[in-house]
């Protein structure tokens, strides 16, 4: 039976396994064995579903094919993408085509059967953004799937040949689209999370669109339009886009420059290293302010942090290395990167063998809230403010019972909201309500006890229960993590029947 790690990125997913010498390795494409990375990209048509290097390659022969990318940005919102017939779909079931692709891979590869995946999320993916991974991963046939965060797995990776003994390490995980800092314990019996924090859409896709904006400046200023009204002409821009950041993260190159034909309008382009570096300061001062709130969280300062590692494909910016050294006191070589694009997938692989092979050497992974938890309620002064009940950075799994009451006489139900919330004065997320029905004339401050709860993979389960009757409402998952809506059964049979192009 074989087990996978899945890396299921913003820009680039990857799947890796345990080989038969008991080392990690990456499943390669089908059609290119010299590939192991798939871009996050798909594009429905009339001849099923492209996904990966065959929707970049349709981009080049016609840049004006619809397209969805960075659709995991999108996970756990109501957005809908359309196809060619004009069938909408939800970001779970446009992720679920990019795993169904990484399964495709695996089998025309190896010859066991996949006997279930651990899934990496960002750690500061909210319930709804997890309970959408997880959604994906139902929707592409995986029999049994863990969801892991990015930067425990990483640090699994680093852990296995780096890191020995008792070290409190800090991930610094930047990836295509989203960024985390996480703090842990590492010792011989495992990993334990001390904080966590992280900012939504912060990457690579970042800095591809301030070199974007760049190249419209200078487009519109020769020729007065701007170029990005144009399909063709933007992916156009986002693939040089792409091409000029990576080529600045080499080593001794100080410049790009290219004549870009947009519009049927030309435009010479060049970016030199200081300018590059000018356009990704503000992105590297936002992660690094992160960094600071996340040692805030767990009381800590960066002396007390023995090892830094690098991880995601957007730490390998040369300002990342230099403006971190400089905030921590530490030299650029002191800072561990190590195959910053594998990484993730690789720990995934090896937690997937631990937890599903009964691995004998299994060790404990002792995770955090990323997220505070609480309900929504009246106060003082009438106004609806969010009473928290579980705390972030609170080890996993975790729950807290608080009694509520009825505010008037023959209330007929009480309505329920649970909110998640970084901090008590950051932007809060719904998770939702629900109703839960009281006895006929109830009286005023009629008990009703609340439970939430965080399970290991940072899922979220209410609870209510009246402790005169014992009557009991709960928000339950299945036991592959969200039960698909109706239209999310409606959009499996879409995909069980759309044949995936790489």
């Amino acid at each position: 039976m074989l087990y996978l790690g899945i890396d299921l990125g913003t820009t680039f997913s990857l799947a890796a396994y345990i080989n038969a010498a008991n080392q990690v390795a990456l499943v390669p494409d089908r059609f290119d064995t010299n590939s192991f990375r798939t871009p996050s990209v798909v594009h429905i048509g009339s001849h099923g579903g492209y996904v990966g290097d065959a929707v970049e390659a349709l981009l080049q022969e016609d840049p004006a094919t619809p397209h969805v990318r960075f659709v995991k940005l999108a996970m756990g919102e109501n957005q809908h993408f359309p196809d060619h017939q004009q069938r909408a779909w939800r970001p779970e079931a446009i992720s679920a085509l990019v795993l169904k692709k990484l399964l495709d891979d695996t089998r025309s590869f190896l010859p066991d059967d996949i006997g279930g995946a651990v899934v990496t999320v960002p750690a500061n993916f909210s319930d709804k953004q997890r309970q959408a991974t997880k959604q994906a991963a139902l929707l592409a046939g995986i029999p049994r799937v863990t969801l892991i965060e990015e930067p425990i797995a990483a640090a699994t990776f680093y852990g296995v040949n780096d890191i020995s003994g008792d070290q409190t390490l800090f991930v610094f995980d930047l990836g295509g689209g989203t960024f985390d800092a996480t703090l842990l314990q590492a010792d011989d019996n495992g990993l334990f999370v001390l904080g966590t924090d992280g900012q939504h859409d912060l990457g690579g896709k970042t800095v591809d669109e301030a070199i974007m904006q760049q190249i419209a400046d200078e487009y519109e200023r020769l020729h007065d339009a701007d170029p990005r009204e144009d399909p063709t002409a933007l992916v156009q821009m986002r693939q040089f886009a792409t091409e000029a950041k990576l080529e600045l993260c080499r080593p001794g190159v100080t410049q790009v420059r290219k004549t870009l034909l947009l519009n049927r309008r030309s435009v010479d382009f060049l970016l030199t290293l200081p300018q590059f570096n000018r356009l990704v300061d503000k992105l590297v001062d936002q992660a690094l302010a992160v960094c600071e709130r996340c040692l805030q969280g767990a009381s800590m300062g960066w002396e007390l942090v023995d090892h830094i590692l690098l991880t995601g494909g957007s730490s390998l910016l040369p300002l990342v290395r230099e403006k971190l050294a400089e905030r921590t006191g530490r030299p650029k070589d002191g800072l561990l990167l190590k195959q910053p694009h594998q990484a993730v997938a690789y720990g995934a692989a090896l937690i997937a063998n631990q937890l599903f092979a009964n691995d004998s050497q299994q060790k404990k992974l002792q995770r955090a809230t990323a997220w505070q938890l609480g309900i929504r309620v009246a106060g003082r002064d009438g106004q609806p403010v969010v009473q928290v009940m579980i705390d972030k950075n609170q080890p996993v799994p975790a729950s807290k019972t608080v009694t509520f009451h009825t505010n008037r006489e023959g209330q007929p139900r009480m309505v329920i909201e649970v909110v998640q919330q970084k901090g008590p004065n950051d932007n809060e997320k719904s998770l939702g309500y629900f109703l839960f029905a009281l006895p006929d004339n109830a009286p005023v401050r009629y008990a009703v006890e609340i439970t939430l709860a965080y399970d290991m993979e940072g899922l979220v389960t209410a609870t209510a229960r009246n402790p005169q009757t014992g009557q009991q409402l709960k928000q339950v998952m299945d036991e592959n993590g969200a039960a698909l809506d109706d239209e999310l059964v409606r959009q499996k049979e879409w995909i069980d029947h759309t044949p995936v192009n790489s």
